[in-house]
């Protein structure tokens, strides 16, 4: 994982921080229309969890296959050569797999590479059901972390609008009162406010699109690299023999589904900065970790009623003839 304490890991955090910080005092010291104590009660509240949700993200990470010994690969050259299998749990459950049918192996980290998993180059290690990296984070967004992320998202939307209300109120009633003719405009003021706006309109549309992936249960890389992701999943297509179409097996099938699946089951969940109830009655198994994921219903049944998938994931990762004969040789050189 990158250097948490490096200065390009601390420059966007602290600036952070100290937009938020200076953007609340501003708004509480200089609007004088609105009364401080409704100020307060509005800003301070909203201030405190999008930041608590900002250093959620970053503390909590998004996750690693480093972070699971049994995913490491003893072998790289064994493993390419399909020598070397992934931890059962995931070769029973992997769907996503090399064009040539092998699992997937991270060549810089030495990790079996599970479904949505990519390596990152800012971070320069893989991440679990990695997202993107966002350099005002310096950290990627992935399994472990993509509900605090939401929910930074909309916090701080939530924050922006409340700021650009305020402000915007208390600049038209300095403009309608006339004071301008007297007195120069409160550049503090007006800066928060442009600052709003910006802010505002661009962390919603963020905002929106990863709600829309969310209920779509999609991430950034599959949707920019759809090609490719389609590419890997063309071997599920092989297997029924059919010319079926496979968009998103990922999809759980409602919005709504999709949506409990990362966010939690209950509204409080959704609210609050914490861990969803299903994580904690998981902690101590290989569910909820990244290490794979659950499939449309629909998807679930043909691969469990069809035995070909199993067949040909079987032949794929067996050591071909050539190596074969090639450890053949080997051996009856050495017994000559």
């Amino acid at each position: 994982m990158n250097d948490r304490l490096s200065l390009t890991s601390l420059f966007p955090r602290c600036l952070t921080t100290c937009l938020y910080i200076w953007t609340a005092y501003i708004t509480l010291t200089r609007i004088h229309q609105i009364p401080r104590w409704f100020l307060a009660l509005t800003i301070v509240p909203t201030l405190a969890v999008a930041l608590y949700t900002y250093y959620k993200v970053i503390a909590r990470g998004p996750g690693s296959p480093l972070d699971f010994p049994d995913l490491l690969v003893h072998d790289l050259k064994a493993a390419e050569n399909g020598l070397e299998l992934p931890p059962e749990y995931m070769s029973k459950r992997c769907l996503t797999l090399k064009h040539d049918g092998r699992f997937r192996v991270c060549q810089i980290c030495h990790v079996w590479k599970p479904d949505r998993c990519h390596h990152c180059s800012s971070c320069d290690v893989c991440i679990l059901k990695m997202d993107h990296h966002c350099p005002w984070f310096a950290e990627c967004t992935g399994f472990r972390n993509q509900k605090f992320f939401i929910q930074f998202l909309m916090y701080t939307t939530l924050y922006a609008f409340l700021v650009l209300i305020y402000t915007c109120y208390e600049l038209g009633t300095w403009f309608n009162s006339g004071s301008f003719n007297r007195e120069l405009i409160d550049f503090h003021l007006l800066g928060v406010a442009l600052l709003a706006v910006a802010v505002f309109i661009s962390v919603l549309a963020f905002t929106c699109f990863s709600i829309y992936q969310v209920c779509k249960n999609q991430t950034t890389i599959e949707v920019h690299g759809m090609r490719r992701y389609r590419r890997d999943l063309e071997i599920l297509n092989d297997s029924y023999g059919t010319n079926e179409h496979l968009e998103n097996i990922f999809d759980l099938g409602s919005s709504m589904a999709n949506w409990q699946d990362i966010m939690g089951t209950s509204w409080l969940e959704w609210i609050l900065p914490i861990e969803t109830f299903k994580y904690k009655k998981s902690k101590h198994t290989k569910d909820e970790k990244g290490l794979y994921f659950n499939v449309r219903p629909q998807v679930q049944d043909r691969l469990l009623s069809s035995r070909c998938l199993e067949d040909q994931l079987l032949r794929r990762v067996t050591p071909r003839p050539s190596l074969e004969a090639d450890r053949a040789s080997v051996e009856i050189i050495g017994a000559n």
